[in-house]
């Protein structure tokens, strides 16, 4: 038998979850076609395929961008955050062989859910923790800022890790002579 390999930062993009998403907003918006031209992302014979050239590697999976907060207004978000941490929590409970466990997504728009999610998804769903992204709404807000402490509070009471996936809006520029990003530079080659 060889060796386990945990790859800890695997995303994924569960069918279900990327339904609501494009109901919620246009398959043009802040990455979704992007996202979504990438198989391995929701094809999982693909996916298996790929990781059966590694003997021993399995995934921690997470959702992948964009933020939950970048597609629904906070009335919605904590339903995005649920369908998509039941949908990994399945896969997880479907192919412990190949998922070890997942990352739970909050909708940071609406702090108080965030926390209630947090706890709902690890206690409940068996999360190993929670994805949050660089700045909250895609628009700088900081993660320091006092709405957000409850949640790190409580992953702290949980000693789990919080997976800060850093995140930023196409309107920004890679360049000061750009209105915006026109070759998309912050997303492909790195997350300034």
């Amino acid at each position: 038998m060889s060796e386990l390999k945990i790859d800890v930062f695997c995303h994924v993009l569960p069918d279900r979850y990327y339904g609501r998403m494009v109901e919620e907003r246009d398959v043009g918006a802040y990455m979704q076609k992007r996202v979504r031209g990438v198989r391995t992302l929701y094809d999982l014979d693909l996916r298996f395929r790929l990781m059966d050239r590694h003997p021993g590697y399995v995934q921690v999976i997470s959702l992948a961008a964009p933020p939950l907060e970048a597609v629904a207004p906070p009335e919605r978000s904590w339903e995005l955050a649920r369908i998509a941490n039941d949908a990994m929590a399945e896969w997880v409970q479907r192919y412990p062989d190949r998922f070890v466990g997942f990352v739970a997504s909050l909708p940071m728009n609406q702090p108080d859910a965030a926390v209630q999610e947090a706890e709902r998804a690890i206690r409940e769903l068996g999360a190993t923790g929670v994805q949050i992204f660089t700045n909250v709404n895609g628009n700088g807000a900081p993660l320091d800022q006092p709405q957000y402490e409850p949640l790190f509070a409580r992953m702290s009471q949980w000693d789990l890790p919080i997976w800060v996936h850093p995140t930023r809006p196409p309107e920004r520029a890679d360049y000061p002579t750009e209105r915006r990003s026109k070759y998309d530079i912050w997303w492909a080659f790195g997350w300034p």
